[in-house]
């Protein structure tokens, strides 16, 4: 694949990340050698612990040796690991029943610097008709009194959402969504406010489930799938979501498969143009220059 020039000059028309790479620069967490930002990387991990199960009860006593504990136990201890190597950040999305009844692994994540956004309160399935804003809100207050923390982002479980959801989430103090697949880049929606950003989750591609739920993906293959993506993204719009679940069945959360995850993690921390964020603080950064983003 073409290698980027870096010797180029660039424009905020040809890079949207400039102000990104001046504002990095100007708090001394760019060296003034390195290349501007040409690409931004997203890792978002899907937690999906027992509340999947539970959710849909799937059979007498799930969520006790499920493979959603297998996430809780053993697949977010070793995600930790690998983005700690890497010493990137992360976006870790919770489900309300996972925070209720496994706070502890949760305050792990927050203590090694992660982000923890709202994913539902037992992974549902959209549209939940009236029930929607308490459910939305149950989750929220669950990781505000058991964590400590306001979550800032939302991705909807099932990819879809209702005509409640987003003046709910408003209402909650959101400044952001993870659901939407309508654009390769973060954008302001037409006729919203200025204070909401849409950072969406399109590359099919860029996610473990696809490869994986089925058990005949082989794990070095998924890689490389995501390496090819990668690099695609990289020199086209620049905005890459990786999304990755820690669980067993259909996740990263195995040895092999979590080898997998480290070796494309290797790959992006080794690029000197790219810079890896949570969605939060991208967020925040596209908030920061409205302009910028918002789609007529």
């Amino acid at each position: 694949m073409q290698a980027i020039p870096y010797g180029v000059p660039l424009d905020a028309a040809a890079n949207p990340w400039l102000a990104l790479d001046h504002e990095l620069r100007a708090q001394g967490r760019r060296a003034p050698s390195a290349p501007p930002v040409r690409a931004v990387v997203c890792v978002t991990v899907h937690v999906d612990g027992p509340a999947v199960e539970v959710g849909r009860k799937q059979f007498p006593g799930a969520g006790i040796h499920t493979a959603g504990r297998y996430a809780i136990r053993r697949g977010v201890p070793r995600h930790l690991e690998i983005l700690a190597r890497h010493a990137l950040p992360a976006t870790f999305f919770a489900c309300g029943y996972d925070v209720e009844h496994y706070p502890d692994t949760f305050r792990a994540i927050l203590a090694a610097g992660h982000e923890i956004a709202a994913h539902g309160y037992l992974h549902e399935a959209w549209d939940l008709g009236e029930d929607e804003p308490a459910l939305l809100e149950k989750t929220h207050t669950l990781i505000q009194q058991r964590l400590g923390v306001t979550p800032a982002g939302w991705c909807s479980p099932s990819g879809r959402k209702s005509h409640r959801t987003l003046p709910t989430l408003r209402r909650l103090g959101y400044c952001y969504d993870a659901s939407e697949k309508d654009r390769d880049r973060p954008y302001l929606p037409a006729g919203g406010d200025d204070g909401f950003v849409m950072l969406p989750n399109n590359t099919v591609s860029l996610d473990d489930y696809p490869f994986y739920f089925t058990g005949h993906s082989l794990a070095a293959e998924a890689c490389d799938n995501w390496i090819e993506e990668f690099e695609a993204l990289r020199q086209a719009e620049g905005y890459i979501h990786f999304t990755v679940h820690p669980k067993a069945a259909g996740g990263s959360g195995t040895p092999a498969r979590a080898a997998a995850m480290d070796r494309f993690l290797a790959h992006v921390a080794a690029q000197p143009d790219v810079h890896c964020m949570t969605l939060e603080a991208l967020a925040r950064h596209c908030l920061a220059h409205p302009d910028a983003w918002r789609i007529a």
